[in-house]
């Protein structure tokens, strides 16, 4: 069953849970027809899928409800749907094969038709599902066809009065059909059942705004003011409905919420989707004709279906009315300016979206222009939050590359210090020292360079403890004021240039310190000394390691290199990740310029 209450037209849809009921079949109302499977029931009928066996051909044949009333009234409403869809020859409305059993068992036999409904389309977009399929621009062209077969039927004299996406069709293979004829009116014909607005005021309509044979003709949601009423009606109530859906394309929700849609559709002048939704990508050709076709006033309506198909189809063809688009577009810069005169991101922000819609609308505007090349090319007194987190992210990763860097460099450290233990080098106590503090100096870096992360105070301030020490280990090593003050410049330059961390004065004192201790220390004889001063020699002593003056001094010379290296690959980390920094933004800028150019000077 549809949602609408009545047994619907489409025998197979593409849900198989609102399509098959478990139901045996009765007796065939014809020889010639076989019944297979119950489709769908409403109030007055149901739709079988069946077999027509002297054409062989599967059709839909749709029969009075078997529990249902069968008094005269009931089925001539029912025989008269038959007729109504019958006597409408257009390829978007289902063609009726056969009608029969007018007086004991009525029934008329129709095309079986395969697809979904508009409604289900609708409600899969709203959840983000269908779009590369069914785009806004292809629903607006069945939206077209619609429009024209309902104008068939205006011409005919037939008003369906129930027009809402669960009763449009979309089949397949392109086809387009408009479905359940049973509230159809015949103009010059007494009604059956006339409305009652005693039953939309109680209710009767259902929470869901389902039709029900007998009491409310039509669907609140998509019924005309008139409609609601009990008014004498025309064809315009259709194309108010026809407006009703033409908004639901476009903004994805109802014209008219449910819950109070009585008390909507007899309050709301119109229904305009640039007013549900200011932001929306509704062009404003379209909005114009979405409100014009809901308004009140059924004289404000298109007067006939084929003006809203038109105006539908000029929008597809690429017509714009540029007279209102650049009203609109002045509309948005005065909302652009206003947004101007607050400090608050959010309004900088406003101010951006208003002048780019209004460009949109008309790149002419050189007020637009005007705004947007200020907002863009000129950067705000204060980096908004936004931008802040942008920035401290590419400073944890350009962070995370220099710790990487970091950590292999402590790593060949180690690898050098076991060479020159091998290579003989039998020290003491500041050897296996030395050899600590780089591996835990390497790891240290390594486990904080899996994954972007700033760099916490304690973690700089454990590295730039452990590293001011390695070095002054490596000064009673090697020498203090020969060896060292290589190290210590090197050092200086690449924690200075770690990004997110500003400590200059605390890191030039710890690489001071790891000078000035080991060398206090030597001129106190507290350590014995790695220089002494010999008439007009100075003599390099390190007494910490014993190794041939040859190995000492590949040992010194491949220390100085490693440290050149490092200090150079870090360095180039931090000037590609500038430079990369610097031409994106004078890319952008450039862009920029381009893209309003009349006023980049």
């Amino acid at each position: 069953m549809n949602d609408d209450g009545n047994a619907p037209t489409i025998p197979e849809t593409a849900h198989p849970s609102a399509a098959s009921i478990d139901r045996p079949a009765p007796r065939p109302p014809d020889d010639r027809y076989v019944l297979r499977t119950m489709l769908g029931k409403g109030g007055m009928g149901e739709v079988w899928l069946a077999r027509d066996v002297r054409i062989d051909r599967d059709i839909a044949i749709k029969m009075m409800r078997s529990d249902g009333p069968r008094d005269p009234e009931a089925v001539a409403r029912f025989l008269r749907e038959a007729r109504v869809q019958g006597r409408l020859e257009h390829p978007a409305i289902v063609p009726v094969h056969d009608l029969g059993g007018e007086q004991d068992e009525p029934y008329f036999a129709m095309k079986r038709l395969t697809g979904t409904t508009l409604a289900d389309v609708l409600a899969a977009r709203a959840r983000g599902q269908g779009e590369e399929r069914w785009s806004r621009r292809a629903l607006l062209a069945r939206l077209a066809d619609i429009c024209l077969a309902i104008e068939l039927a205006h011409q005919r004299g037939v008003l369906h009065r129930d027009l809402k996406p669960a009763n449009i069709m979309l089949g397949d293979f392109g086809e387009t059909y408009v479905l359940d004829w049973g509230l159809a009116r015949i103009a010059d014909v007494a009604e059956l059942g006339m409305i009652r607005t005693s039953d939309l005021r109680s209710g009767e309509s259902g929470a869901s705004g389902e039709t029900r044979a007998g009491s409310v003709l039509g669907t609140p949601g998509y019924m005309a003011p008139e409609q609601m009423r009990g008014e004498a009606i025309d064809h315009r109530v259709d194309i108010f409905s026809l407006g009703c859906i033409l908004f639901e394309i476009l903004v994805g929700s109802p014209a008219v919420p449910r819950e109070a849609a009585f008390e909507v559709t007899l309050a709301a002048p119109c229904y305009r989707p640039r007013e549900r939704d200011p932001h929306a990508d509704v062009a404003p050709e379209l909005d114009d004709l979405c409100a014009s076709a809901t308004a009140s006033d059924p004289a404000r309506r298109p007067q006939t279906a084929q003006l809203l198909a038109d105006g539908i189809q000029r929008f597809l063809d690429g017509d714009r009315d540029l007279a209102r688009r650049r009203e609109l577009a002045g509309e948005h810069v005065k909302r652009a300016m206003l947004a101007l005169g607050s400090p608050r991101d959010e309004a900088r922000a406003e101010a951006m979206r208003e002048a780019g819609a209004a460009i949109a609308l008309d790149p002419s505007n050189s007020e637009a222009k005007a705004i947007l090349a200020r907002m863009l090319l000129e950067p705000p007194a204060e980096v908004p939050p936004e931008a802040r987190r942008r920035i401290e992210l590419d400073q944890m990763r350009a962070g995370q590359r220099t710790l990487r860097g970091g950590a292999w460099a402590y790593f060949g450290f180690v690898l050098l210090v076991l060479a020159l233990q091998f290579a003989g080098m039998h020290g003491e106590w500041p050897v296996f020292v030395l050899a600590g503090l780089l591996f835990a100096l390497g790891g240290i870096c390594f486990v904080h360079s899996r994954k972007p992360r700033p760099v916490s105070p304690l973690m700089f301030a454990a590295v730039l403890i452990l590293h001011a020490s390695m070095l002054a280990i490596t000064g009673v090593l090697f020498g203090t004021l020969i060896v060292l003050p290589i190290f210590v410049i090197g050092s200086l330059a690449n924690f200075i240039t770690i990004p997110s961390v500003n400590a200059p004065k605390r890191i030039t004192l710890a690489m001071s310190m790891a000078v000035v201790v080991p060398v206090a220390l030597e001129w106190l004889d507290v350590l014995p000394r790695t220089l002494h001063v010999v008439g007009s020699a100075v003599v390099f002593e390190p007494w910490a390691v014993q190794l041939s003056p040859t190995v000492l001094l590949v040992g010194v010379i491949t220390s100085f290199l490693l440290q050149v290296v490092v200090t150079a690959s870090l360095s180039s980390v931090q000037r590609r990740s500038q430079e990369r920094m610097a031409e994106q933004l004078h890319v952008q800028s450039w862009h920029l310029r381009h893209l309003v150019p009349d006023s980049a000077a």
